[in-house]
């Protein structure tokens, strides 16, 4: 590759990842303010609820088990936190709608061509897709929450409602997980609140 190939390349790039820059629902969204806005902090609860989970599915994938111990047992405290901040903290999940959860479209270019059929502008659009992709991350970060706290769950049916009380206490143990599957269940329904709400 010469240099002068290897400098063009570099030169394109930049142009490539700034017209990706775009936000495909924004870009749906146009003329509709009340909306934009709420994505706009929608987004940001993504951000902050993603940066947590992260940190949780790092943890996981590096995990070195001891002895018959799993990642959902260890990471007991942090996942029920997650669960709790989720279902008793100062948002209501179940008012994000889905096209605000997940990507539900992708930019697209609308291209106008010259006499000659060189590109002589473009346009950016919203492209639905057929196939939801992760996008912000908040469904799949809520599936994934849920998923260790039922494991939680299951593994406290296993060892017995003592298993989590420090002094094996039924009656303590008996009560966290009462408290637990309330959240399982408040998930659930947030879960599917957010997959069946399409309205704009």
């Amino acid at each position: 590759m010469s240099e002068s190939t290897q400098e063009e390349e570099t030169i394109e790039k930049p142009k490539e990842e700034e017209e990706f820059s775009f936000d495909a629902v924004d870009l749906m969204l146009e003329g509709d303010l009340k909306s934009q806005i709420n994505y706009s902090m929608v987004k940001g609860i993504a951000q902050a609820l993603d940066e947590k989970s992260q940190i949780l599915i790092k943890a996981e994938e590096s995990f070195e088990p001891q002895e018959e111990e799993t990642f959902a047992e260890v990471a007991l405290p942090e996942i029920e936190a997650m669960a709790l901040a989720i279902t008793e903290g100062c948002v209501d999940f179940t008012k994000i709608r889905f096209w605000e959860a997940c990507e539900t479209a992708e930019v697209a270019w609308e291209e106008s061509k010259d006499a000659d059929g060189n590109v002589v502008s473009k346009m950016p659009y919203g492209n639905p897709l057929e196939t939801p992709a992760e996008g912000n991350r908040i469904l799949a970060n809520l599936k994934q929450i849920s998923t260790w706290l039922a494991e939680v769950h299951s593994l406290h049916e296993k060892n017995g409602m003592g298993w989590v009380s420090p002094y094996g206490c039924p009656e303590d143990g008996q009560q966290a997980y009462d408290n637990r599957s309330n959240s399982i269940n408040q998930l659930s329904h947030i879960i599917d609140s957010i997959g069946a709400n399409f309205d704009l």
